[in-house]
């Protein structure tokens, strides 16, 4: 069913306008809620991210140190021996004087010798406290320093009481077992009553063992106060958590510690009894998964949502990646944050949407009148244009500017269109006419690189239908695997400049047609820009007959140049032995020589006589041929000749240079069996089928080992094999066997 253009556009402007408004509104609010909801989630990420940077550059002070100070200790630059401890103590209360978070440095040793210089929060709140442990076979001694903060020593006593052995505590036993850094868990620190961590290193002699342990107290309140500097949203939060549950970092510092169960102490708090609401129902509100140690185990960042007064609010974990520092960073966020404002400017939005819908609709039919009338008469040109009648008119009148420039425009194209077709029709038959006529193959290729017309010269080179590879890439077509790299390269310089190395030249190349032939060809290149896009047509002649000439001559040329040419020497050499000899035996044994050698020069010009006429080869022409020239070799030297010959009637022809080598390995075998064996018979198998062709060689005489080395015969006939395209196979197990074994393409 047809329907009109006028009704059409006008329920279309009416469908469009409201139909916009109800479907950009809506979808406009809540993609906008999307958006902001992935931006909650990339704000809570970014967060996650700044506070694990913030937790590694907390950290990463404390590594160096203990590093730099086992590289000392290790080095020998610094002694750890009781007599030698000041530039160790020195080291230790640099440390603490530029990193203002280390609570303490200290070295035990494996005989129990012991230094640490701590911050003194008791007798020197602003100073330092050094305790230095000599303990030895006949004696113990405990010696306490105070210092100030420029190392000034303000007190020294002795303690005997002192029954503390660095080689029992936590820091110690784990490092000196498995003899690398190893960090503890969160703990309040018992001096000064602050949440920290405790790395320690190795230190090694130089065979390997471990001479002490270097460790290094962290404060990590710092990181609380940096939870608590962060802005997320109006009132959103950040935390970490240790794998076992306890809050490492926390906005409020005074909420992070809380008494034992035995009230004597402090300890951290745990996630799940700490006084907030939010973080509590936060860390709950997952499913934690947990080994056996009931440590959390989480890999990658987890999400959930949580309510508390009827407002939403979005959190998030994420593990910090590196298995030594088993942290989790967690973030909430209360949804309102960014969504308030969206949800209450809802009612007003959609209260707008359908006022500027009526107006819009208004407007829309009182311009939809204007343009129907003549987009109508439009309609009817271009049905008449579609149907060939270039006759039929119709004036087309318009109060807009751009419909009757539009409306002219079509008139003059029009116009146009009746004039070039008929110069187009004329330019196109004489194209085609030339085109399907030439013997050169003739192939287009678009901007884009792919087929875009074929000659039936073209296809019946490379056996494509034109309507097979229009639109296919030329050259992952017609061009072998090993040179699509190369095309590619030279193309796309074609693409940008028009120029490449083919273009305007005559190049010989190697193509390839449907079946996986490779031919070689002669290509002439012409490069055409159109519509600001260069287009390329190629002309193609298969040289394949060309360059099968050019290799029969090289080997007639070769062959007369070794052949015949040595056979004249020979005769010379003979000619000129006979004249200087006086003795009629030696002249005859001369003269004999010259005749044979004359002979076998007869022989080898009816041969290439036979190859160089034009007449198309045969197999039966062949195996005639070399059945001739053996009975005619070997029956002077009593050696019986049988020959059988098995030829397939669709086997393709031997080629002429098929033709001149087989002779040649049958030649060298016969004169090799002549010169080389003591046997007395010959056989010659030959087989053709349409794809293969087997040459068997057998006699049944002995030979050397000297006679088995390959000599220039048996290399002649190898290469002679292999320039067919066969290989050749000898072996001298009763008797000399070849076999000649050449597959057709």
């Amino acid at each position: 069913m047809k329907l009109s253009i006028r009704w059409v556009i006008i329920f279309s402007a009416i469908a469009l306008v409201w139909g916009t408004h109800l479907i950009i509104t809506p979808s406009s609010y809540f993609m906008s809620e999307k958006i902001l909801s992935e931006h909650m989630t990339d704000i809570m990420e970014n967060i996650s991210d700044l506070t694990l940077e913030e937790s590694y550059n907390h950290l990463r002070q404390a590594r160096n140190a203990v590093s730099f100070a086992r590289l000392l200790l290790n080095s020998g630059v610094i002694s750890s021996d009781v007599d030698s401890l000041s530039s160790l103590e020195r080291y230790f209360f640099d440390q603490l004087s530029i990193f203002p978070y280390f609570s303490g440095i200290y070295f035990g040793g494996v005989d129990g010798n012991f230094i640490m210089v701590s911050r003194d929060a008791g007798l020197n709140p602003e100073g330092f406290h050094t305790k230095i442990i000599s303990n030895s076979t006949r004696d113990r001694k405990v010696e306490v320093i105070l210092r100030d903060r420029a190392f000034r020593e303000i007190e020294r006593r002795m303690e005997p009481g002192d029954t503390f052995d660095p080689r029992t505590r936590p820091w110690f036993k784990p490092v000196f077992e498995q003899k690398q850094v190893a960090w503890s868990k969160p703990y309040i620190f018992y001096t000064i009553r602050k949440p920290g961590v405790t790395i320690a290193a190795p230190c090694l002699h130089e065979d390997g063992s471990i001479s002490g342990i270097v460790g290094l107290d962290i404060e990590i309140s710092e990181l609380s106060t940096f939870m608590n500097e962060i802005r997320i949203g109006k009132s959103g939060k950040a935390f970490i958590i240790n794998r076992n549950g306890d809050m490492i970092a926390f906005h409020d510092l005074s909420k992070l510690m809380v008494l034992s169960e035995n009230r004597n102490d402090l300890r951290l708090t745990r996630a799940d009894e700490i006084d907030d609401i939010f973080t509590r129902k936060a860390f709950t509100s997952i499913e934690w998964s947990r080994d056996e140690s009931n440590n959390i185990q989480l890999q990658n960042p987890v999400f959930s949502s949580l309510t508390y007064k009827g407002k939403k609010y979005r959190s998030m974990f994420s593990p910090f990646p590196d298995e030594w520092l088993p942290w989790i960073i967690g973030v909430y966020l209360p949804e309102d944050d960014y969504l308030g404002t969206l949800k209450s400017n809802r009612t007003l939005n959609i209260i707008a949407t359908i006022i500027i819908s009526l107006i819009a609709s208004c407007i829309g039919l009182y311009f939809a009148r204007k343009i129907i009338s003549p987009v109508e008469s439009l309609a009817l040109e271009a049905k008449a244009i579609e149907k060939k009648n270039m006759n039929a008119t119709s004036a087309i009148t318009s109060k807009f500017n751009e419909l009757q420039e539009a409306a002219d425009a079509f008139a003059r194209m029009k116009a146009a269109l009746i004039s070039s077709e008929a110069k187009l029709h004329e330019s196109e038959s004489l194209y085609k006419a030339i085109a399907r006529n030439v013997n050169d193959a003739i192939i287009m290729m678009d901007h884009d690189h792919c087929i875009s017309f074929l000659n039936p010269a073209a296809e019946r080179m490379f056996s494509y239908s034109e309507n097979q590879v229009r639109g296919m890439k030329l050259h992952r077509l017609l061009a072998p695997k090993r040179d699509i790299p190369l095309y590619e390269q030279g193309l796309a310089r074609f693409s940008m400049t028009g120029k490449g190395p083919f273009i305007n030249r005559t190049v010989n190349v190697t193509a390839i047609d449907k079946f996986g032939m490779e031919l070689p060809v002669e290509m002439s290149l012409a490069g055409l820009q159109l519509d600001g896009r260069w287009h390329a047509v190629a002309t193609i002649r298969n040289i394949t007959e060309r360059k099968k000439a050019e290799q029969l001559r090289k080997r007639l040329a070769d062959d007369l140049h070794d052949g015949l040419g040595g056979s004249l020497t020979n005769i010379k050499l003979f000619a000129e032995m006979t004249k200087t000899q006086h003795n009629e035996k030696n002249t005859q044994k001369n003269l004999a020589a010259i005749a044979e050698i004359s002979e076998d020069c007869l022989l080898e010009i009816r041969n290439y006589m036979n190859v160089l006429d034009d007449f198309e080869m045969h197999w039966e022409i062949l195996v005639s041929e070399l059945k001739q020239y053996c009975f005619k070799t070997l029956e002077p030297h009593n050696i019986k000749f049988s020959m059988t010959s098995d030829i397939d009637p669709e086997a393709p022809p031997p080629t002429r240079l098929l033709f001149i080598d087989l002779q040649k390995i049958v030649k060298e075998a016969v004169t090799n069996v002549i010169k080389h064996s003591n046997g007395d018979s010959i056989h010659i198998e030959v087989r053709v089928t349409r794809d293969r062709l087997l040459c068997f060689i057998a006699d049944n005489g002995t030979v050397g080992q000297a006679a088995k080395s390959r000599g220039r015969g048996l290399l002649s006939m190898t290469s002679r094999a292999k320039e067919m395209g066969g290989v050749l196979d000898i072996s001298w197990d009763n008797g000399v066997l070849i076999i000649l074994d050449v597959h057709f393409l």
